[in-house]
């Protein structure tokens, strides 16, 4: 071990709170939020990231389930990068508790080089396209395969492709096939660029994440502790920003929404010419600011939001009953949008 990543792992344990605790989790409760950039129809940046909390099971199995609507390009050469991935890791070893920060990358792969990882995982070793997650952290490397393919058949309705990835058991000896410092997932955020398509018209669409948990000990997954999750992206989000003056005092006003709806109680930023302002808004979404301006005839405005996730419980349908949905969680995005106002 390095030094390096030894002092990294002596950080991390200084901000943990509950040590690890090797009892039994009374839980499973993951979420799955989901991003684009911009927050658009058609967007061609798409993210989305799962949480399980800390105190939870640990994740073995998890499968993302893309809305219909949703396009994919594959195909790219083995190397090819095609995004990026951030993650929060519990890990067992040398600090038990210790909360480990990964970055890395998203990277193409081939059949052949991930076979012995993805069979077990998935059933099978074919698959429509095949990444590998690239992750790094103070000179250590952990890579993590990833499928995907289209959806089956009889949920083409509500899917147009499917994600998977396995994560090994953090119980057992990675002599055995256990993770690397008895790591088990806390959050990832993957961040792919060009591969998913947003459907070209606006509206709601809901992803669907089926997670199946490890036992709190040695043993095979927990199938009958199976839950869904899931995470809505409402597009477009986006921001209006307008301004009247008169005697140099100008009225701002905009309003905040996704998919056509307001978003209330939340922060905007104004920036009018070299001054920020910030705002919140109502229930409708809308926001109001006042602005006496010294000189000048022209200001430029810049309206700013940055819309946090937001989860409560499961309200829709889930394909996948009987088992238990555990969470809805509305998207995460920023909105901008300038404009040029006259000053009189």
């Amino acid at each position: 071990m390095t030094r390096k990543f030894r002092m990294l792992l002596l950080g991390a344990a200084s901000l943990v709170t509950l040590a690890f605790a090797g009892v039994a989790s009374a839980a499973f409760n993951p979420t799955l939020a989901i991003g684009h950039t911009p927050p658009t129809a058609g967007s061609t940046t798409t993210s989305f990231r799962l949480t399980v909390p800390r105190d939870d099971d640990a994740l073995f199995k998890a499968s993302f389930y893309v809305p219909a609507g949703y396009t994919a390009t594959l195909g790219q050469a083995p190397g090819t990068q095609i995004g990026t991935v951030a993650a929060q890791v519990q890990v067992r070893e040398p600090i038990a508790g210790a909360v480990l920060p990964l970055t890395g990358t998203v990277v193409v792969t081939d059949q052949a080089t991930v076979a012995a990882q993805v069979g077990p995982c998935t059933g099978t070793t074919t698959h429509a396209a095949y990444w590998v997650l690239v992750l790094q952290a103070a000179g250590q490397e952990l890579r993590v395969p990833m499928v995907i393919d289209p959806a089956p058949a009889p949920l083409a309705a509500v899917a147009s492709y499917v994600l998977a990835v396995c994560l090994p058991s953090p119980h057992i000896p990675v002599a055995a096939g256990g993770a690397t410092f008895g790591a088990k997932l806390i959050q990832a955020q993957l961040n792919l660029n060009n591969v998913l398509r947003a459907p070209a018209s606006g509206g709601t669409y809901r992803w669907h994440v089926v997670t199946t948990p490890w036992p709190n000990g040695p043993g095979m997954p927990n199938a009958a502790g199976t839950v869904t999750a899931q995470g809505t992206a409402a597009l477009p989000g986006a921001i209006s920003v307008s301004a009247k003056s008169k005697k140099r005092v100008l009225t701002i006003t905009g309003r905040l929404t996704e998919g056509g709806q307001g978003i209330g109680a939340r922060t905007v930023t104004l920036r009018v010419g070299t001054k920020n302002y910030s705002v919140r808004t109502n229930a409708s979404g809308t926001f109001r600011k006042v602005v006496r301006i010294a000189k000048g005839s022209r200001v430029t405005i810049r309206a700013t939001a940055a819309v946090p996730s937001r989860t409560g419980a499961c309200t829709a349908t889930s394909p996948f009953a009987p088992r238990p949905c555990v969470s809805d969680t509305s998207q995460f995005f920023t909105a901008m949008r300038s404009i040029v106002a006259r000053v009189r």
